[in-house]
């Protein structure tokens, strides 16, 4: 056996374990047309030229192609948000926030392409079942009774506050039996998460007059639609990575939450 064909069996190995390790479709196909290549010159080495030809056109040409275009066709991630302080809004015509950062982050890892879209209506549920893929904007899930949702783990540790006698909640915040309404919208008697509380009593120094107190300790999670179960695992996944840089993570709370 020659050194030649050694090195190609040694390459094709490599290459497995490169394709098995990687999170980006793009590097995958990459990858996987490498893999055709180097088993097209293995077969023309091993005198089986017909199968190399067959490999080359088939396995590195023609499926990537189909891939490629498979790819392109489901590569844009429809991300519903609710705008929210601190976490994802538009300054100046671009989107900026903690959230908005870290779903960024990871479809750009993943190789696919966001397309953020604004939630206005007080049922933003009814966008993430109809249309999209992912619900953001500073959501607490007390209950879920959605059959068709998925909760990421929690991205930010919040908690919830009670003002006066809570009789309804702000868009985001899913309790059973309790309305939503924009959190500028919010008067009186209402239960509000910190960012947006945060922000609320910096615009209304009267709010700090009234009777306010902390009814839980929670967190902010990210909902994915029940069909994208890959989608949220690997998010899950990719805010491990994150979590476990310390140093980055704080940075990025300090940079959007303060």
């Amino acid at each position: 056996m020659s050194y030649s064909i050694i090195f190609l069996f040694l390459s094709l190995i490599v290459l497995s374990l490169y394709i098995l390790s990687q999170k980006s479709y793009v590097n995958v196909i990459i990858g996987y047309g490498v893999f055709s290549v180097a088993t097209s010159v293995l077969f023309f080495l091993l005198n089986a030229r017909d199968v190399a030809f067959v490999e080359i056109t088939i396995g590195a040409a023609f499926v990537i192609f189909i891939y490629l275009i498979a790819i392109k066709k489901a590569a844009e991630v429809k991300v519903y948000y609710i705008e929210t302080p601190y976490m994802i809004e538009e300054k100046e015509g671009n989107l900026y926030g903690f959230e908005y950062e870290l779903i960024k982050e990871f479809l750009e890892r993943k190789g696919l392409d966001a397309d953020f879209i604004k939630v206005d209506a007080k049922d933003p549920m009814e966008n993430i079942n109809d249309h999209g893929e992912i619900l953001a904007g500073g959501i607490i899930l007390e209950d879920n009774n959605f059959e068709n949702i998925i909760p990421s783990k929690g991205i930010l540790l919040s908690k919830l506050y009670a003002v006066g006698q809570p009789n309804k909640t702000c868009l985001g915040i899913f309790i059973s039996n309790l309305n939503s309404n924009n959190f500028e919208n919010l008067d009186d008697d209402f239960i509000i998460d910190a960012v947006r509380f945060r922000k609320m009593v910096m615009e209304e120094e009267t709010l700090l007059s009234k009777k306010i107190e902390i009814i839980k300790d929670t967190s902010y999670k990210i909902l994915f639609y029940r069909r994208d179960k890959s989608l949220a695992r690997d998010f899950d996944k990719f805010l491990e990575e994150i979590k476990s840089d310390t140093a980055y993570y704080e940075n990025l709370v300090r940079k959007y939450i303060g």
